[in-house]
């Protein structure tokens, strides 16, 4: 049998399948553009849209998980109302903000520090560069477990050997997880230690794109390493900082796991962020509506905060122009 005679036709087209070829084929270019984002609009609208929109509904009426018997009415903005009217959320945003701020501002000097120590042409660089990366590689679950057992009391790692070096001085045992202050700072410790490797990751980059001519010139006109530090690194280093402090701020400022993980949000009410005040709202008391109200609150924090950086480095960008 010759291969013309095996080789078989595709049946003709229906009438039906030509029209629907020709109302969503390419032949129609303002309708198939669309077929073919349908999928990806689907995706978003489900785990996107409908959610915020769900949250928008929720927040706006009276809803309790431990009572679903009862009808669901329509508050407004009462819900809103509360938040604003309760002082454990201005304490949670309080510690919320100042954990951000003092992780952010840390993670950031180290990260950049790190990144023009490693511009220079080291011994072991390359396995220095990965021992740095290997933190943020852990899932942040993991690192808080691993952390927790070695602050435990009497019997943790960094407990034994940081109480030795402090009862050899003349004080007592550091209560790294059970009083207030020192709690809050051992989260803000071991975040660093988590992410700082991002930074360093995202300023390397930063660094490695920025042109060599004006070094180049600056070296010619002997102008000194702090001149061009501030002058030529740190004006060419905006974007990849921009990008690099909005995602960290944005992921510090909803912190979870680390906090729950360790603390609780405990001593007391010490480290309680905004995240641990929501999961508690929401989950522990059954509030739905004022859980809702909270992470849209949270929501338009991060939106504004994400404004405010990209106003200032925009408009110091143009200054530097």
């Amino acid at each position: 049998m010759s291969i013309s005679e095996r080789t078989t036709t595709a049946p003709p087209m229906t009438l039906g399948q030509r029209g629907i070829l020709s109302r969503f084929g390419p032949s129609n270019r303002a309708v198939f553009p669309w077929v073919l984002m349908a999928p990806t609009l689907i995706i978003l609208f489900a785990i996107g849209i409908y959610p915020f929109l769900y949250s928008l509904y929720i927040a706006s009426h009276n809803v309790i998980l431990s009572k679903p018997y009862l009808p669901r009415i329509f508050v407004g903005l009462y819900q809103y109302q509360a938040l604003i009217q309760d002082p454990e959320f201005w304490h949670a945003l309080r510690k919320t903000l100042i954990f951000t701020v003092q992780a952010v501002f840390i993670e950031f000097w180290l990260g950049l520090g790190l990144a023009l120590l490693f511009q220079r042409q080291l011994a072991g660089i390359t396995f220095m560069r990965v021992f740095i990366l290997i933190p943020m590689i852990l899932p942040p679950l993991v690192a808080a477990l691993i952390w927790r057992y070695m602050f435990y009391p009497g019997a943790g790692l960094m407990t034994y050997y940081v109480g030795g070096i402090t009862r050899a001085l003349g004080f007592g045992e550091i209560p790294f997880l059970s009083d207030p202050a020192v709690a809050f700072q051992t989260l803000v410790f071991v975040d660093v230690w988590e992410w700082t490797p991002f930074m360093f990751l995202m300023l390397s980059a930063g660094l490695a794109s920025i042109p060599r001519q004006p070094y180049e010139a600056a070296e010619i006109d002997g102008a000194s390493s702090w001149r061009v530090f501030w002058t030529i690194t740190m004006p060419l280093l905006r974007p990849a900082i921009l990008i690099a402090v909005i995602i960290r701020t944005m992921d510090a400022f909803r912190t979870y796991e680390l906090i729950v993980i360790m603390t609780r949000g405990g001593p007391g009410n010490a480290t309680t962020t905004l995240n641990v005040f929501l999961t508690k709202t929401g989950l522990e008391f059954f509030d739905a509506s004022k859980a809702a109200a909270l992470s849209l609150i949270m929501m338009m924090i991060i939106i504004v905060m994400s404004f405010v950086f990209i106003r200032v480095f925009r408009s110091k960008t143009e200054v530097a122009e």
